[in-house]
């Protein structure tokens, strides 16, 4: 059988080869009776089109590159697997690099990306961002946007979730539940996400009155390994927390580990909150309260601005996120009994 070209979907539709094209490529003016033919057409027919020559011709590859600080973490995966969707959706694919948090690798990903001549490189990776790799993207011309980060004078757009809001919203929840003695855990203080998550936390002890020495802050490494030796730290000291703010679900994880290992139950000994509702934090013992971010919106405007035709528009976007309470929270114990009483 012989191969299917766009002279036979023009046939088919009884339209042009001009207007084949104009349909799958959502330029110029046709109207919807013949969109609807067309498609028609290349479905009945399962014509494919021909990428490479169609990128040759447009001098673009269809692909686009996506930096995170680690494709294995449960959030970035989240993040690289909704942003190849929206891409799909475009023809177009995602290669994914980890940067592992280094500026260096950072730099050398982005002169390889580069080299392949990619048509847009989105940046998830460390707040440290190198000036050379920023420079290297400027230099060539290439588009980018900056994704779950905010970067100050940034040269592209970006988008972010407002983390200020999300801790915010999961420290109220804990306190209108009754909680008073509360603890948060971060991620390194050097990360922006971390000092607006402390924000938020803060913000919302001081609307409710809550002295600022009633609670305790403590920031460490990634990933579960630093909630749990976390945890190891805040239960050397005598006045324990009844709440714990940890500002990923993998932090929460940790924690919940090192609690349960020393016969502490949650949510009826001290309640746990996490942040980012990954597949995991639903699927814990029990299933951890959290902050949802906003990540398939997010990716939508990411990758519409990164192809959009028209000059890119320096703007910084925050997108809310949304409290997700499931069973790691409850009233303190001493809550309960004053009620009762």
């Amino acid at each position: 059988m012989s191969k299917v070209t766009i002279y036979d979907v023009a046939k088919r539709a009884g339209v042009s080869t001009a207007t084949v094209s104009k349909v799958l490529n959502g330029t110029g003016r046709v109207g919807k009776e013949t969109i609807a033919r067309v498609e028609r057409a290349v479905e009945e027919l399962q014509y494919r089109p021909n990428l490479l020559a169609s990128a040759l011709k447009k001098k673009r590859t269809f692909t686009l590159g996506l930096l995170v600080p680690d494709v294995v973490n449960p959030f970035a995966s989240l993040l690289i697997r909704a942003i190849e969707e929206v891409a799909l959706s475009y023809n177009y694919s995602v290669l994914a690099c980890s940067t592992d948090n280094k500026q260096e690798r950072e730099e050398k990903l982005v002169d390889t990306l580069l080299s392949k001549r990619f048509d847009g490189i989105i940046i998830a990776s460390s707040e440290f961002s190198s000036e050379s790799a920023i420079q290297q993207l400027q230099r060539q011309d290439v588009r980018a946007v900056f994704v779950d980060r905010v970067v100050t004078d940034s040269p592209y757009p970006v988008f972010a979730t407002d983390h200020y809001l999300g801790s915010y919203l999961v420290t109220e929840h804990l306190i209108q539940l009754g909680h008073r003695k509360l603890a948060v855990f971060l991620e390194p203080l050097y990360l922006r996400s971390s000092l607006e998550r402390l924000r938020g936390f803060s913000a919302a002890l001081e609307a409710y009155g809550i002295a600022q020495n009633s609670f305790q802050v403590y920031s460490g490494g990634f990933g579960a390994d630093a909630g749990y030796a976390l945890a190891q730290q805040i239960l050397q000291r005598e006045d324990l927390p009844t709440a714990i703010v940890a500002t990923t679900d993998l932090i929460a994880v940790g924690v919940l580990q090192k609690l349960h290992e020393v016969g502490i139950v949650v949510p009826r000994d001290m309640s746990l909150v996490g942040y980012d509702d990954i597949p995991l934090a639903g699927m814990a013992a029990p299933p951890l309260t959290t902050v949802a971010q906003p990540v398939i919106e997010m990716s939508k405007l990411v990758v519409a601005a990164l192809l959009s035709e028209e000059a890119q528009e320096i703007t910084t976007t925050l997108l809310p996120p949304k409290l997700v309470v499931r069973n790691s929270t409850a009233a303190p114990e001493s809550y309960v009994v004053a009620e009762r009483e």
